[in-house]
C-alpha cells in the first residue's frame, strides 16, 4: 500500500514533474530519503496508469484505487524475493516487458533499492533501457548514485528529489518535537525513525550536555557511558553530534542564520569559542568515519570512547 500518498501528490516537485514534458520511458529517481523515494515512484506509477484523460492521477478510477494498494496487474515491483535486485529479477522483467498491458494502456516496472543491484543485473537491464517496448515505463529508485553504472544512468531521465518542508513532515508524521524537525531536515525516513524512538529527547539532551561539559578524561567516561547506553540509539547520537558541529562551524564562519539547531543556538555559540574552523572540520570528518565503522559491527562503547577522546584531543590542540 502506498503510504503518505496525499503528501506526495501535493508535493510541488511531484506536481511540476508530472505536469512537465515526460519524454522518456526510463527514469531514475535519486534520494537518500528511502521512504519519500519509494512513495514518490509509486505515485508516479499511479500518474502513468491512471485512466482519466485529465487531472491525473484522478484517484477515482479503478487503476488509481488499485495502484494505491499496489495490486494493479500493470504495475510490477522488484525485487520480488530478496532485498537486492538480482539477475533473476531482470530476467523476470524481460519476460514481462514484452507482454501487452492487461488492464490499461501502459505498464510500469519499479525497481526498488537499485543502488544495491548486482553488476550482472545492471548489465542485463541495459538492452531493455536502450530499446524499451512502446507504452512501457521503467523506474529505478536510487539512494546512492555512485553505485549505478554510468551506462545505466545515461539511459535514464534523472530526477534528484528535494527534501520535504517542515509542514509536509508534520502532516506525514504529526511530530510535535521541534528538535526532531530540525534534526531530520526534511527527510521523511529519519522523521519516521525518530518518531518511533521515544528516547529521542534523552539522546538529544545527552549529546548537548556532552558538548557543553566534556572537559577531560574523567568527564569522558561519564558521557561515553551515557551516549552508548543503548546500542540502537548510536546512529542518532552520531547524527545529532555531527549536526551540532556543522552548526558550530557555521557560527565560526559568521553564518548563524543557517544554523539548523536554532533552539540551542546560545549553547552552540558558547561552545564555538572552544574550537577553530580547522578543528571543527577534523571532528566532523571523524564523526563521518565513525558512522561508517558502524557498518562493520564494531564495539559501540569503543567507538564512542574513541570519538570523545578525539574531540578532547582536538579541543586541547585548539588551545595551544
Amino acid at each position: 500500500m502506498i503510504e503518505y500518498e496525499n503528501i506526495i501528490l501535493n508535493n510541488a516537485q511531484f506536481k511540476n514533474f508530472c505536469e512537465g514534458d515526460i519524454n522518456a520511458s526510463s527514469f531514475m529517481f535519486i534520494s537518500d530519503d528511502e521512504v519519500f523515494l519509494t512513495n514518490f515512484s509509486y505515485c508516479f506509477a499511479k500518474f502513468l496508469l491512471c485512466k482519466s484523460t485529465q487531472n491525473r492521477p484522478c484517484g477515482e478510477c479503478d487503476a488509481c484505487k488499485r495502484v494505491s494498494l499496489t495490486s494493479f496487474s500493470d504495475l510490477i515491483i522488484y525485487p520480488k524475493r530478496h532485498k537486492t535486485i538480482l539477475v533473476e529479477d531482470i530476467k523476470d522483467l524481460i519476460d514481462n516487458v514484452y507482454l501487452a498491458p492487461l488492464e490499461g494502456d501502459n505498464k510500469v516496472f519499479i525497481l526498488n533499492n537499485f543502488s544495491s543491484a548486482t553488476i550482472q543485473a545492471q548489465n542485463k537491464l541495459l538492452k531493455i533501457l536502450e530499446e524499451p517496448p512502446k507504452n512501457t515505463f521503467i523506474v529505478l529508485n536510487v539512494t546512492n548514485e555512485s553505485k549505478v553504472l554510468s551506462t545505466i544512468k545515461s539511459r535514464c531521465k534523472k530526477l534528484r528529489l528535494g527534501v520535504l518542508s517542515n509542514e509536509e513532515i508534520l502532516l506525514a508524521t504529526d511530530i510535535k518535537n521541534e528538535n526532531v524537525l530540525e534534526i531530520v531536515d526534511g527527510n521523511l525516513t529519519k522523521a519516521i525513525n525518530y518518531k518511533e524512538d521515544s528516547d529521542f529527547n534523552f539522546v538529544f539532551n545527552a549529546c548537548l550536555k556532552t558538548l557543553l561539559e566534556l572537559k577531560d578524561s574523567r568527564t569522558l567516561i561519564k558521557y561515553s557511558s551515557m551516549l552508548s547506553k543503548k546500542k540502537e540509539d548510536i546512529g542518532i547520537v552520531l547524527e545529532i553530534l555531527e549536526g551540532f558541529f556543522r552548526d558550530i562551524l557555521l557560527i565560526r564562519l559568521g553564518k548563524e542564520d543557517y544554523v539548523k539547531n536554532k533552539m540551542v543556538l546560545q549553547d552552540l555559540i558558547k561552545v564555538a569559542g572552544e574550537y577553530n574552523s580547522s578543528c571543527i572540520d577534523k571532528i566532523i570528518r571523524k564523526i563521518v568515519e565513525v558512522r561508517k565503522s558502524m557498518n562493520f559491527n564494531c564495539n559501540v562503547v569503543y567507538l564512542i570512547d574513541n570519538l570523545l577522546l578525539y574531540i578532547l584531543e582536538v579541543k586541547f590542540l585548539c588551545k595551544e
